[in-house]
């Protein structure tokens, strides 16, 4: 008895009449393992929402998940900026934790809880290896290891070495005389002075002949 009055309720044929608004302007309802449209990708489709196949925008690296897709409030469907899929690498920050430092869902959280700290910029000067500011500088001082192979002149790893490869920077205006330059600088200055001799860095004397 039960049974049977229970059957017409599930029954396939049972529609509403909002039923096609909701697939049109929402895709509800619809296959989402369909073929994503080919003209869509192309930017040429002209039936929008009409369209049997998917329109999905084309996937970046750095999307992250939809935060009302994980309640299943999100209207845009597939054409939602944001990821819809239950990927833990790409979880939206937890905004409880960026605004007050900790989570009552934690450790069960599912969004992502990042330090304050890794905020704030690292200083250069540190970096380059000394900051005049110390312990008041208001950026971050980060210890690290410097590679000797780097300051060898070569580190093979390059960019995924997990030492420190200073940034050197180099002032403009500023050059290193040459031997030969400092020889006829500190000789013009002798000669200035009246001096006979001229006495070098490595002590090689020079004969001034008047």
């Amino acid at each position: 008895m039960t049974e049977q009055a229970v059957a017409p309720l599930i029954d396939d044929d049972l529609h509403f009449a909002f039923e096609p608004f909701l697939r049109k302007e929402y895709q509800f309802g619809i296959d989402p393992t369909r073929p994503i449209c080919k003209l869509f990708l192309q930017g040429k489709c002209e039936l929008g929402n009409a369209c049997p196949d998917r329109h999905v925008q084309p996937s970046t690296p750095n999307r992250v998940v939809c935060k009302h897709w994980l309640r299943g409030l999100c209207k845009k469907g597939d054409a939602c900026e944001f990821l819809h899929e239950y990927n833990l690498r790409k979880m939206p920050e937890c905004t409880f934790f960026a605004r007050n430092g900790f989570c009552t869902q934690s450790p069960d959280c599912l969004y992502l809880h990042i330090d304050p700290q890794s905020r704030i910029p690292q200083c250069p000067n540190y970096e380059r290896g000394f900051c005049r500011l110390g312990p008041d500088c208001p950026k971050r001082h980060i210890r690290r290891t410097m590679c000797e192979f780097y300051l060898s002149g070569f580190c093979p790893k390059g960019r995924e070495c997990s030492n420190v490869h200073p940034k050197w920077t180099y002032h403009e205006g500023i050059r290193i005389r040459a031997k030969g330059e400092k020889i006829r600088h500190d000789l013009m200055m002798e000669l200035e002075n009246g001096s006979q001799d001229f006495r070098t860095d490595n002590e090689d004397v020079i004969k001034v002949l008047r």
